[in-house]
């Protein structure tokens, strides 16, 4: 008898386990809401099901050693067993604020599978691979954005993205504008990497639904949110240039939907670095405070939030021995300084409609004012900015959730004046005293017929003071054409007020004489871009692949020309062609247990026309090769890191004026660039050490005559790798939870 059992068993067991049968259930939030439109995939095959407008669906010929993958834009994804001869309850989490994306992930750095255009996201364990003191230092392990020095004197951080610089991407904190106008150089360095939870990098034109700034990709950043910090974070951090920053982030529970949180940040650095002996301090001194406070209401119906953030920074550089609240105008020593004070108050409010859960609407608001004091040699900039931003979202069906669309208004209110040396060029006046008010319209609508296709086509038309009517057209279309790849393409066009002063440190730091000769004019683009992410087995573990292209043509563009001569600064409007190709591919793999390895190939051919002759922009690299390797022991106890960049070389602006001493070489050598980081996991946090530029390497000479600071040949703008050398730090993360 025994052996009967055994024998039928045997023989069923495979039956049973391939057994193929139909799965039903409904997808809900927490807040029991039903979710229209959530994917359900079985993973590794072919079949899966789209929720119905009550929340239901039903999956065909799914086997007991199947899996499902549920997954829900702005919720987190799960992965769950399949329930046969009943109804299955799937709750899932929300990960993000209402009219936001995902932004929480398992993996630290990966593409979001639902979006229609190519958006990487980078959580908060990928942040942790590096100090990550600011935003601009929060890409150095991500293949997606180049982080670069601006100048020799300034040590002002830039990013770029597809080759291009980074004023021409969108950057925002939870969906509001935020880094832009007298800012969009510098802000970046005032985003404390402690604060942040979150980042997506979108390539290509984002949404309209941002706004008409978006030219080449959008940058949003998700900071930790009140109702789910923990009680304390703390984090210390000292380097071996002197620098130390303190950074608390504390929950503070006042009910069951009332919540608040505080981010603090203060960081300090006085000491005066000179590796390279040429009298200029290498990174400047600085000193900062920064405070968030912010409190959200999340009640049935009704979510309202409302934050304030004020800032004060304050940096001077130059020449050793110039220091703070000096007087650039009197003093015998060339210096920089620049001060910076910033208020804000922003906020969302959202309202959902349980009994119509297809229908939502959002409204975000921001209200900023910025001052900047500062200059460089005796050229006083004195600048301020004042900022009124409102976008109101509303979102429905088109009777089913195939067709989705979102709609809204929004306007934005710049207020400039700005004030630099005492010889002002002729023309810069209208561009340095100006206030725009742009009232817009927008309509997206999202096509969604299944889990594999997603077109997304959107239009704004905005209505500038100063420049006229502004259409935005963007479309963007996404398709699984096989499993576990993906084939995405999108197309727009870009707009933005550019800002001669603050936008390039060139104007700034030489002795070069300023011709401005441009009208006033917004910058104008077109983006195209096509995208193709999946990943196959090698040795049973995934390799994944995401290789992208893009191309961007400027109709009009903001030109610095330094090729026009070694003595002058031209600044036109672009009379002739300016475009950039961009092409990357990336792969991940598990090269062992808890051993992880990225590396990227990236081509950029960035050509501009500069003295008349359409040729590569300077200074950037066309060939960049990127690799990182992690290694995590079990439940993370130890972890390190380990990026390598690899730049090709750049071309030089022309200095065959110049006398023969002070001459450049066409074209800059190829240089490695490493970084590195350890840390030892506790249950309370971490500890970590690591380094910055290990190999030492630096720009030999990279400010022009520095003997002779006031005399006609000084150029610390011509920088093309680092200017500091190698960086050694340590720091301390506590949490309670």
């Amino acid at each position: 008898m025994l052996r009967t059992t055994l024998f039928i068993a045997c023989v069923l067991a495979p039956a049973l386990l391939f057994a193929q049968s139909n799965v039903k259930g409904k997808v809900q939030s927490a807040s029991n809401e039903p979710l229209i439109g959530a994917s359900i995939k079985v993973l590794a095959k072919r079949q899966g099901a789209i929720t119905s407008i009550d929340g239901q669906f039903e999956v065909e010929n799914v086997a007991k050693n199947d899996r499902l993958v549920i997954s829900y834009l702005g919720y987190e994804a799960d992965t769950l067993a399949p329930v046969f001869g009943q109804d299955m309850l799937i709750i899932l989490q929300e990960s993000g604020e209402a009219l936001e994306g995902v932004t929480i992930r398992a993996r630290s750095e990966s593409v979001v599978d639902e979006a229609p255009f190519l958006n990487i996201l980078i959580s908060e364990n990928e942040l942790q691979k590096a100090a990550c003191c600011n935003l601009s230092e929060s890409f150095e392990t991500n293949a997606s954005v180049d982080v670069s020095y601006a100048d020799a004197v300034t040590g002002t951080k830039m990013i770029q993205m597809m080759g291009l610089d980074g004023r021409y991407v969108l950057i925002s904190r939870e969906g509001i504008p935020n880094i832009r106008g007298l800012n969009s150089r510098q802000g970046m360095m005032f985003v404390p990497g402690t604060w942040i939870q979150s980042i997506d990098v979108g390539k290509g034109a984002g949404s309209v639904i941002n706004g008409y700034e978006s030219m080449t990709g959008q940058i949003n950043v998700d900071l930790f949110k009140p109702e789910s910090m923990d009680t304390w974070y703390l984090n210390g951090y000292l380097n071996s240039f002197g620098r130390m920053e303190v950074n608390a982030n504390h929950q503070i529970p006042i009910s069951e939907k009332w919540s608040s949180g505080v981010l603090f940040h203060a960081s300090n650095l006085s000491s005066e670095i000179d590796g390279n002996d040429d009298g200029f301090m290498d990174v400047p001194k600085a000193r900062q405070l920064n405070l968030l406070n912010r409190y959200k209401y999340e009640g049935d119906r009704f979510m309202a939030q409302i934050g304030v953030n004020l800032f004060m920074s304050d940096n001077a550089g130059g020449q050793k021995g110039f220091g703070f609240n000096s007087d650039l105008a009197s003093s015998s020593m060339y210096g920089y300084e620049m001060d910076t004070r910033k208020a804000e108050i922003f906020g969302k409010l959202g309202m959902i409609y349980p009994e119509k859960p297809t229908q939502s609407w959002g409204f975000q608001y921001s209200l900023s004012y910025q001052d900047f004091n500062g200059g460089a040699g005796r050229r006083i900039y004195q600048g301020t900015e004042k900022t009124a931003y409102a976008n109101f979202i509303y979102q429905n069906v088109l009777g089913s959730s195939f067709h989705q669309y979102k709609t809204g208004a929004s306007f934005l209110y710049d207020d400039f004046d700005e004030s630099f040396d005492s010889n002002t060029p002729a023309g810069l006046d209208t561009a340095m005293y100006r206030t725009e008010k742009v009232p817009g319209l927008f309509f997206e609508y999202n096509y969604i017929p299944n889990d594999r296709i997603t077109v997304v086509a959107g239009a704004r038309t905005d209505f500038h003071n100063l420049f006229g009517t502004y259409f935005t057209p963007r479309v963007h279309a996404r398709w699984e054409f096989t499993p576990n790849w993906t084939l995405r393409g999108s197309v727009g066009k870009g707009y933005r007020t550019p800002n001669a002063l603050m936008e390039n440190s060139s104007v700034w730091i030489s002795a070069r004489q300023l011709v401005f000769n441009a009208e006033l004019r917004p910058e104008e683009s077109w983006n195209t871009g096509v995208s193709v992410a999946g990943s196959f087995l090698v040795d049973d573990r995934p390799l994944t692949l995401v290789a992208d292209y893009f191309y961007t043509d400027f109709i009009n563009q903001l030109v610095y020309d330094r090729d026009v001569s070694s003595e002058l600064l031209v600044i036109n409007n672009l009379h002739s062609g300016s475009f950039a190709n961009s092409f990357q591919i990336e792969a991940s793999y598990p090269i062992a247990e808890r051993l992880e390895a990225k590396a990227a190939y990236k081509h950029y051919e960035m050509m501009m026309t500069t003295n008349g002759i359409l040729q590569q922009i300077p200074l950037q690299s066309q060939d960049r090769f990127f690799l990182n390797l992690s290694y995590a022991t079990l439940y993370d106890k130890w972890k390190a890191d380990m990026t390598l960049n690899w730049n090709g070389p750049m071309r030089i602006p022309n200095t065959e004026e110049s006398p023969v001493e002070f001459q450049q070489p066409n074209e800059s050598p190829d240089f490695f660039m490493m970084n590195a980081q350890v840390s030892r996991g506790f249950r309370w946090g971490s500890i970590y050490l690591g380094g910055e530029n290990i190999l030492n390497f630096k720009q030999a000479n990279p400010i022009i005559d520095p003997e002779n600071p006031f005399g006609s040949n000084f150029d610390a703008s011509m920088t093309w790798g680092p200017i500091a050398g190698r960086v050694i730090y340590t720091g301390i993360r506590y949490k309670i939870n």
